[in-house]
């Protein structure tokens, strides 16, 4: 969904010299420097925050089962004995 400003969402900048993260809910100013290094230079994330079709199907997709009397698919017992082990 989106807006007239564009989509709705959370920028998340990340900065390459240090690794602090900036958070903007509205437009980001034109230039942005880093608080703790003086840094310029960013990557860029940007989470939506309103659901839509490709979000709900990759969390659908990727969700598993947290029941604590179900086994896990994919364990074998050997699986459990390397654990028993550490």
């Amino acid at each position: 969904m989106q807006n007239e400003k564009g989509p709705e969402g959370m920028l998340t900048l990340v900065c390459l010299t240090c690794g602090k993260e900036k958070y903007f809910t509205d437009r980001p100013p034109e230039s942005v420097t880093c608080d703790r290094c003086g840094g310029t230079v960013f990557r860029s994330f940007f989470t939506p925050t309103t659901p839509d079709g490709a979000t709900l199907a990759a969390l659908e997709e990727t969700s598993r089962s947290v029941a604590l009397d179900e086994e896990s698919p994919d364990t074998t017992a050997g699986d459990l004995e390397d654990l028993d082990r550490l």
